[in-house]
């Protein structure tokens, strides 16, 4: 069998939107990745999930020990009560505070094809903050997200290192879309460090 055949759910992690950019970010994923499962085969549809993470938020979660305020443990999740009621979301402790008082991450599954529960997404997100590989214990979101961190960074800097940003003045000095993906497609190099 190909290896196409094989796979048949993907589960896309964001960050950095908001909630009045939810709408447009689905489309835009989704069509994305519709997009490009076609390429390789047209009758590629694999199931599909799009969830948003985001630690920029005011909630914080405490826990009350004998009189005293502490943390909640790592895989604390608040699923009730402050939640969105348009969106099945949650928020998700998954690290050990090293100072100060734990941001849980608020995820929103805005879209799922793969018709898991909000128990499923809660444990997969907790067992994917625990595979980030630079770091020996667990983070505060799921390692997928962090890795599109570095590659954005590395793009954003091989960007930076070609083409001097401050000149282009006009539109038309500005470098065209295949130029740009020749300088930031990481699979143009021969190797890619996270």
């Amino acid at each position: 069998k190909q290896w196409y055949q094989r796979r048949v759910a993907i589960t896309a992690g964001r960050d950095g939107v908001s909630e009045g950019q939810f709408e447009n970010t689905v489309m835009e994923e989704l069509g994305g990745i519709q997009d490009a499962c076609t390429e390789l085969r047209a009758d590629y549809k694999p199931r599909i999930s799009v969830v948003v993470c985001t630690k920029r938020h005011k909630q914080r979660f405490v826990v009350k020990k004998g009189g005293k305020v502490d943390n909640m443990e790592p895989g604390t999740v608040v699923d009730t009560g402050v939640v969105s009621p348009n969106y099945m979301n949650f928020y998700l402790n998954s690290q050990q505070a090293i100072q100060g008082t734990n941001v849980p991450c608020h995820y929103y599954v805005l879209y799922d094809d793969n018709k898991l529960s909000i128990d499923m997404w809660q444990m997969l997100s907790f067992y994917l903050c625990h595979t980030y590989a630079r770091c020996s214990r667990s983070v505060s979101y799921p390692a997928p997200v962090y890795y599109a961190h570095l590659a954005c960074a590395s793009a954003r800097a091989r960007m930076l290192s070609r083409y001097d940003w401050q000149e282009m003045i006009t539109p038309e000095d500005r470098p065209s879309e295949q130029e740009i993906e020749q300088v930031t497609r990481p699979d143009k190099f021969n190797m890619f460090f996270i």
